[in-house]
């Protein structure tokens, strides 16, 4: 139950957190993507649908998605309004499932997209409660809060971004690893790269793991995994001429971009002053956990440790804008209850415990020598 509440406290706050926006759009689902009204994007959602709200200043990036789950497979007209078709193309999950989901009519997109973002946040709060009450003996419940209240998933949620889902099939993954089912992590693995291609981490670490524990046909299946995203990202390498990494660069200098954003950024005012001690706790809670991770226990370790250099090197396109920061560190926040836990997240062994398999050794050998004295 406390799991399931994490789920709906998740999707309620995301819901709650959508009510500005369609508010003044007239409840109108098509707002959420923030596609720019003088662009091609904006012709390109006219013509789908007249009435599309569209935005008169900058749109985002959930437009892309929107654009994705119109032109699937980039066969259409829509891709072409792309700023980079190659990079968007590179994780192009939500907008496939955006398609699937409004069975190709685009009229029906919106809603489909903001129906995966809500499933996918309630899925990724549970996910997370289950992992910490497994782990906690019902002392890491509120785990899903760092799913539920994580302010970089709640704003992606109401923009019509990928996050939400990419943190419930990370989850997933973790979930079903520490369950021994191998089918369902393969899957997640298959779908997370395809997701956020940064994510593709998560399966490396799991491989790793599985070779330092000496599970080599484990470590194979796994590998695996990776297939299919090289298959999508080869495809769209031949069809736009460019691979997905060829957008606007987020890496830069190592902690040019935090830099930036904590000494030059805009911190004027009450509201600047806010902003500036959030940055601030949000990165010595990232580091200390970064610390914490260092034990490298097991494959929650290896992805955090590998994510956490990824946002070392974030430009200052990427970090000097509060929402995007908030956005691009969604990921470590939510593996921070995993990382400070004191057992690790491991499969399940016949006892049912996340964390009996380090205690093992000790009881046979302990048994082993009872019997010898006999």
């Amino acid at each position: 139950m406390l799991a399931l509440g994490s789920g709906v406290l998740a999707a309620s706050v995301a819901g709650i957190a959508m009510i500005p926006a369609l508010r003044t759009a007239d409840w109108s689902l098509t707002a959420l993507p923030r596609v720019a009204a003088k662009t091609g994007m904006g012709n390109a959602a006219r013509a789908v649908d007249p009435g599309f709200h569209t935005v008169q200043h900058a749109g985002y990036d959930g437009q892309f998605y929107w654009g994705i789950a119109v032109d699937p497979l980039a066969t259409g007209h829509v891709h072409q309004s792309f700023d980079k078709a190659s990079y968007r193309y590179g994780h192009p999950l939500y907008g496939w499932l955006g398609w699937l989901l409004s069975a190709g009519h685009a009229r029906a997109v919106p809603l489909a997209l903001v129906a995966i973002g809500l499933g996918s946040f309630f899925v990724a709060a549970t996910a997370a409660a289950f992992l910490g009450l497994g782990l906690g003996r019902g002392r890491l419940g509120w785990a899903g809060l760092f799913v539920a209240l994580n302010p970089g998933l709640i704003s992606s949620a109401t923009h019509d971004l990928a996050e939400p889902l990419a943190a419930a099939l990370l989850l997933g993954a973790l979930a079903t690893y520490v369950r021994g089912r191998r089918a369902l992590v393969w899957t997640c693995l298959v779908l997370l790269p395809l997701s956020k291609e940064p994510l593709i981490v998560v399966l490396f670490a799991i491989v790793a793991w599985e070779l330092v524990e000496r599970r080599g046909r484990r470590a194979a299946l796994f590998a695996t995994a990776a297939i299919p995203a090289l298959l999508w990202w080869t495809y769209a390498r031949i069809h736009f001429g460019a691979w997905f990494t060829s957008g606007d660069t987020a890496l830069g200098e190592p902690f040019a971009g935090w830099r930036r954003a904590l000494f030059h950024g805009r911190h004027a005012g009450a509201a600047g002053a806010v902003t500036l001690t959030v940055m601030i706790v949000l990165v010595v809670l990232l580091t200390l956990a970064a610390l914490r991770a260092l034990r490298l226990r097991g494959p929650v370790d290896l992805t955090y440790l590998a994510l956490a250099a990824i946002a070392a090197c974030l430009a200052p396109n990427a970090t000097v804008a509060f929402s995007t920061a908030l956005r691009n560190t969604a990921f470590l926040v939510v593996l921070v209850p995993f990382v400070f836990a004191s057992a690790p997240l491991l499969p399940a062994q016949a006892s049912g415990s996340i964390s009996v398999r380090r205690r093992l050794p000790r009881l046979e050998s302990g048994s082993e020598r009872l019997l010898l004295r006999r």
